[in-house]
C-alpha cells in the first residue's frame, strides 16, 4: 500500500514549481499561442504584470524578464501575435482587461518604450480577451452580455455581438482566423463570422457553461465545461457531444486542449482539482490537488500543463501515450 500511495503522489506532483509570494497571489496566467513567442508566459497579480521567458534547453527554468504596474486587478490576458524577442528592437503587445471592466493594450521594446493604451470599456466583468492568429481583430467578452471586436489597426470598436447572458470565452482557430468562437454562461456556444458580422452556427447544451476551447489541431473539435461535465464535441455533427465526462462535483472551472490536441487539461477551484484526460478514450491521465488555482495553459508545442496555484506557479509534464 505504501507503494501505491508514493506512486500516486509522485504522479501527482508538479514537474517544476516557481514561488512568486513576493508578488502577491496568482490571478491569471497566459502562454502565448504564437510560434515567435511560444516561450512567453504572462503572470497577472491585483496590480501588476510579470513577463516571464520559459527556457527549456536542459531542464526547465522560469525567467522573470520585466514587469508592468497595471492600475486594476487582472481578470484576463491575451498575447498579440506580433510578439517576438527573437527580433531587435524586441516587441511585446499584450492585452489586460481589468475589474474596472477596462482592456488595456500595452506595448514595449523591453528596453526603454513602453506605452499603455485604454482602447475601451464594458459595463461589467471581462472574462476573456484574444487576438487572432493574424492580428486582425481583438475580442473581448464581458459579464455585460456581449462580446466586443476591436480592430488591432487603430484599436477602434469595430462590431458588438449582443449575447443572451455573459460572455464566458472568446476562441479563434489557427486555420481559421475569421470565424470566431463565442460561449455564453447560459449554455450557448456561437460562431460568428467576424468579417461579415453574421452568425454562421449555435449548439446549447442547456446547462450552466464555465469554459470552452477550440482544439488549436483540429478545427472541427471543440471541449467545454458544464455544470462540471466535460463535453467533446465534433462541429461536423454539433447535435449532440461525442463524449461526455462528469469530472467535478462542483460548477465552474476551467478547461484547455494540449497544443496536438490529444489531451484536455480542467481545473476547478471549488473542487480543488486539476485533471488531464485523453480526448478520444477520455482515460484519466492526471489527478493532482490544488488549492487556489487558475485558469490552466499548455505550452504552444510541448506537453507542458501551468497553472498558478495561490503564491506559486506549477507545472505538470504529460504524455498522451
Amino acid at each position: 500500500m505504501d507503494l501505491i500511495e508514493t506512486a500516486r503522489k509522485a504522479y501527482s506532483e508538479p514537474f517544476y514549481v516557481k514561488d512568486f509570494s513576493e508578488h502577491g497571489q496568482i490571478l491569471h496566467i497566459q502562454f502565448s499561442q504564437f510560434e515567435w513567442s511560444q516561450d512567453i508566459l504572462l503572470i497577472g497579480f491585483k496590480k501588476k504584470i510579470l513577463l516571464a521567458h520559459l527556457d527549456l534547453i536542459d531542464t526547465i527554468e522560469l525567467r522573470i524578464v520585466t514587469e508592468f504596474s497595471h492600475p486594476a486587478r487582472c481578470t484576463t490576458l491575451s498575447i498579440s501575435p506580433d510578439t517576438s524577442l527573437s527580433t531587435l528592437p524586441n516587441r511585446v503587445i499584450f492585452c489586460v482587461g481589468g475589474n474596472d471592466f477596462k482592456i488595456r493594450i500595452i506595448t514595449s521594446d523591453l528596453s526603454e518604450s513602453n506605452t499603455c493604451l485604454v482602447i475601451g470599456k464594458h459595463s461589467s466583468y471581462i472574462n476573456d480577451t484574444m487576438f487572432d492568429p493574424e492580428n486582425n481583430y481583438l475580442a473581448s467578452a464581458s459579464d455585460d452580455n456581449t462580446v466586443k471586436i476591436w480592430s488591432t489597426d487603430d484599436y477602434k470598436l469595430k462590431s458588438t455581438f449582443n449575447l443572451t447572458s455573459p460572455g464566458m470565452n472568446v476562441c479563434w482557430h489557427r486555420s481559421d482566423d475569421c470565424k470566431l468562437l463565442v460561449a455564453e454562461k447560459i449554455g450557448i456556444i456561437r460562431f460568428y463570422n467576424v468579417d461579415s458580422e453574421t452568425p454562421i452556427i449555435s449548439i446549447d447544451y442547456s446547462k450552466p457553461l464555465s469554459s470552452v476551447h477550440w482544439a488549436p489541431s483540429d478545427r472541427d473539435l471543440i471541449a467545454s465545461l458544464q455544470l462540471g461535465e466535460l463535453l467533446i464535441w465534433d462541429l461536423t455533427k454539433p447535435c449532440l457531444p461525442i463524449h461526455n465526462n462528469l469530472l467535478f462535483t462542483e460548477n465552474g472551472g476551467n478547461v484547455k486542449f494540449s497544443p496536438q490536441g490529444e489531451l484536455i487539461a480542467a481545473v476547478n477551484s471549488l473542487d480543488r482539482t486539476l485533471k488531464i484526460v485523453h480526448v478520444r478514450s477520455q482515460a484519466g491521465k492526471l489527478t493532482a490537488s490544488v488549492t487556489l488555482p487558475t485558469n490552466v495553459c499548455w505550452h504552444y508545442r510541448y506537453p507542458l500543463v501551468c497553472i498558478g496555484d495561490d503564491y506559486k506557479l506549477c507545472f505538470w509534464k504529460v504524455s498522451a501515450k
